[in-house]
């Protein structure tokens, strides 16, 4: 008899925005390097118990969190593959995948458990790797909290690194530059003489909404940030 749990009875049981709180509490464990060999210590996994049935009103048992854990880690490896895969395009501000029909069956077929993938992506991917993949996360998104904050231009750095690769994605991947972008009329000269076309103003103008989206992600490095400088 199998007692595998199946995504109906996972989202029972992780209904409204009980999963969101765990990740986020998981996330916030990590920043303080809690994790340990890809896991959490006894002592963690209990006050991470403790704080989701608190926030959540729930009543989980440890047993319950780790096979949470463990199914998120695997989706979160299962997103990451289908990412590598020829053929798809990742929207990285709404963490869904776009491929022609064939490309999705013949993907399926080989890759049962992507079909879940289709409709709705794989939600808090980014915040998912943090935790299992931060190696790779933080390298788009660290900051000591010795140095100043990331200025226009780190800025605009972590939303390539983001837009194109995501933040967790195999660091090897190679990445396509984007297209080149014709001058149009009507652009403005800087201090420094440069001109900027009216698409490199648009791409700017999009910044705070491409931030936004990846903003969960950074926020949470962000509070963790904060939280070093006030003990250190």
């Amino acid at each position: 008899m199998t007692t595998e749990i199946t995504d109906v009875e996972d989202a029972g049981t992780w209904r409204g925005n009980i999963e969101k709180i765990f990740i986020d509490i998981m996330v916030n464990e990590v920043n303080k390097g809690n994790m340990d060999s890809g896991t959490f210590r006894t002592n963690t996994w209990r006050r991470i118990l403790l704080e989701v049935n608190s926030q959540g009103k729930r009543n989980f048992n440890l047993k319950q969190l780790k096979q949470k854990f463990n199914r998120l880690r695997a989706m979160h490896r299962e997103f990451s593959d289908l990412l590598k895969h020829t053929g798809f395009g990742w929207d990285v501000e709404t963490n869904t995948v776009h491929a022609l029909e064939e490309t999705w069956q013949n993907y399926i077929w080989a890759h049962p458990n992507a079909k879940r993938f289709r409709s709705k992506g794989c939600p808090n991917y980014n915040l998912l790797g943090l935790i299992f993949n931060p190696s790779i996360a933080t390298g788009a998104l660290h900051y000591s909290s010795t140095q100043d904050p990331p200025n226009t231009d780190d800025e605009d750095e972590m939303d390539d690194n983001l837009e194109h690769g995501g933040v967790h994605v195999d660091v090897d991947t190679e990445i396509p530059d984007d297209p080149p972008q014709p001058e149009m009329a009507g652009g403005v000269t800087t201090r420094s003489g440069k001109r900027v076309t009216d698409s490199l103003l648009e791409r700017r103008g999009k910044k705070e909404s491409r931030l936004s989206q990846m903003g969960d992600a950074l926020k949470a490095w962000v509070e963790a940030s904060k939280a070093r400088t006030k003990t250190s």
